[in-house]
């Protein structure tokens, strides 16, 4: 019989080690199988972890008060204000120049543009903002979009892990690193051994990756031979085509529409809509129509697009996008009535084009699948909520308004401001973030309700839910029981052998679930296992930080590997051919490069 202090020592000490593998194991599964979405099996982790008592409710719920959580959040905002001056559309147009120049001279351009920018702000942001633009660049130099959209995916990511801001993993390591008593992470501390790895990445991509990427026929190009949007028009007692034959319309003859079907007033169809027919007041006309044709159709008096949806308060902001549907989109499935009134959706549609070409009797019934390519008005800010979320993917916009100079001036001053003072030391990034955001409000260059619209609340909750899974491993003492498995594999031996072992199980990890995940389990394993070997934790800190990010071999893996999928009509094969010889570069490459800025 166990004598009661032993079984008091086990309730204390191995049942909460236990729990605390036992939840994490649980949680790695549900991140791999995603029965559902990461931000739930983030708080469904917290809530484990407070039920079983293994941490205490304030300590659950400390994540949401957490400096990483509260930075996170404000970059969303500042990214936005940027996005939203169109301060960088300038740029752009500089970019589509250089592609009429050289094509590999623009896929450079192209991936150091996205690279510098996603350094700075939400790498989701640069390439919903550049994705238009590489299009337009492969439309103008002849070029697949599949040599283009990957290596723009990729070079954001590689941007991304430059500075303290460039994404949300970063930010989170440095939060988790504090936690634990050592001193955050610094602005461009890391970026010298992160360029390395980013230049190299760019180099393979631009070599060997620009062989291994395809060039397969896309979704659009695939139904050239019927590349006209399919519309519905509605006919007003002042359209100048009622009471002509529809031979004689101008919606033939001017705007050189296809009939599809032709429906009356009080719902009858007409069987045989020949040229003979004659249009009445109140018909609904089915066209299909090219899409330039069909923009002008759209301002013609006395018609109306029937999906389409006027508000009250549209105006100069309204662009008109066409837009793909991704893969894993929230809208496939869904029905046109389904989404009409939604926060980002209200506009409506003008026409689509569809995936199976096979449309609904009534409109507000069509589902839409993946690969639908749609042509919709819409305000740039609710776009980026859509991009964002990975509902919509833009393909092109057009009736672009003119850059907001002074919001413009005021977004990268502020920007720029938040960046230099938590660079300089002066105060801590959350500190200047915070202060940016409410600069942005005060000046009107953001609204409250744009501020609270760009915030991807998504990840606001995820990484709430997995810093109580590193909370967790350090209160029970479960960093330290890991870190002294991995020890005795790899103590005795090179703390560099070590390093690469760190950087080999945090690439794998992340490239099959969440990044911000992989990090929370990874960073406080990472210092426990320096600290076991005795030596300096700062290599061990950037080799989770920058190998959490670098997720090339699923399209699952980051939001902006699956926002290229369609667009570039990837295969699941395609990233594993392209990301893995990266992944493999980035990890040669950190194990060098890491040590020499960073020594043990």
């Amino acid at each position: 019989m166990l004598h009661p202090p032993t079984i008091q020592a086990f309730f204390d000490h191995a049942l909460p080690v236990l729990f605390t593998l036992g939840i994490i194991a649980v949680g790695i599964y549900l991140f791999l199988k995603e029965f559902f979405t990461i931000d739930v099996t983030a708080m469904l982790i917290m809530a484990m972890f407070i039920v079983t008592g293994v941490l205490a409710p304030e300590e659950g719920f400390a994540g949401f008060t957490n400096a990483a959580t509260i930075t996170v959040a404000c970059m969303f905002v500042l990214s936005f204000g940027l996005f939203n001056s169109g301060v960088l559309d300038p740029l752009i147009r500089i970019l589509i120049r250089i592609g009429r120049w050289h094509f590999l001279a623009a896929l450079f351009a192209l991936m150091v543009f996205a690279a510098t920018l996603s350094a700075f702000i939400n790498d989701t942001a640069v390439v919903a903002l550049l994705l238009p633009a590489t299009l337009r660049l492969a439309e103008r130099t002849g070029v697949h979009p599949g040599k283009l959209l990957m290596p723009l995916s990729f070079a954001a990511l590689l941007g991304g892990v430059c500075t303290l801001i460039g994404t949300s993993t970063n930010i989170l390591v440095s939060g988790i690193v504090a936690q634990h008593g050592f001193a955050p992470l610094g602005m461009f501390e890391f970026a010298p051994a992160a360029i390395w790895i980013t230049l190299a990445g760019m180099a393979y991509l631009i070599t060997i990756g620009i062989g291994l990427l395809p060039a397969r026929v896309t979704e659009v190009e695939d139904v050239e031979p019927v590349t006209r949007f399919v519309a519905r028009v509605r006919l007003g007692k002042e359209c100048k085509d009622v009471g002509k034959a529809l031979s004689a319309s101008a919606l033939v003859k001017e705007f050189r529409a296809e009939v599809l079907e032709l429906r009356r007033a009080d719902g009858t169809l007409v069987r045989e809509a020949n040229d003979g027919v004659t249009l009445h007041a109140g018909d609904v006309v089915k066209v299909a129509a090219e899409r330039e044709n069909l923009r002008e159709l759209r301002h013609a008096t006395g018609v109306k697009m029937v999906t389409e949806r006027t508000m009250p308060h549209e105006g100069n902001d309204l662009r008109l996008y066409e837009v793909v549907i991704p893969r894993g989109s929230k809208l496939a499935g869904s029905t046109l009535a389904s989404w009409y009134y939604q926060r980002d959706l209200e506009h409506g549609l003008i026409g689509m084009l569809r995936n199976d070409g096979v449309l609904a009797e009534d409109p507000e019934q069509d589902v839409f699948a993946e690969g639908d390519i749609l042509l919709l008005p819409n305000t740039s800010s609710a776009m980026f909520n859509l991009i964002k979320d990975g509902a919509l993917t833009v393909i092109d916009e057009y009736e672009i308004k003119r850059i907001d100079v002074r919001k413009a001036v005021l977004a990268s001053g502020i920007l720029a401001g938040v960046i230099g003072v938590a660079a300089l030391g002066f105060a801590p990034i959350v500190i200047t973030a915070m202060v940016g955001v409410l600069a942005l409000l005060l000046t009107r260059v953001v609204s409250p309700e744009d501020a609270y619209r760009a915030v991807e609340w998504k990840v606001i909750f995820l990484l709430a839910g997995v810093l109580s899974m590193g909370a967790a491993l350090q209160k029970t003492g479960t960093d330290q029981l890991v870190a002294n498995g991995l020890y005795h594999v790899f103590g005795s031996g090179s703390p560099l052998v070590a390093l690469g072992a760190v950087i080999l199980i945090t690439s794998l990890s992340t490239n099959i679930m969440s990044n911000n995940a992989t990090a929370a389990l990874m960073t406080p394993i990472s210092l426990q296992l320096a600290s076991s070997m005795g030596v300096n934790e700062r290599p061990f800190i950037i080799a989770v930080l920058i190998s959490a990010s670098l997720a090339f071999m699923t399209p699952m893996s980051y939001q902006t590997n699956s926002m290229v999928y369609v667009p570039g009509n990837y295969r699941f094969n395609d990233y594993l051919k392209v990301g893995t010889p990266l992944n493999v570069i980035a990890w040669i490459v950190a194990m060098f490069v890491i040590p020499k800025y960073f020594p043990f």
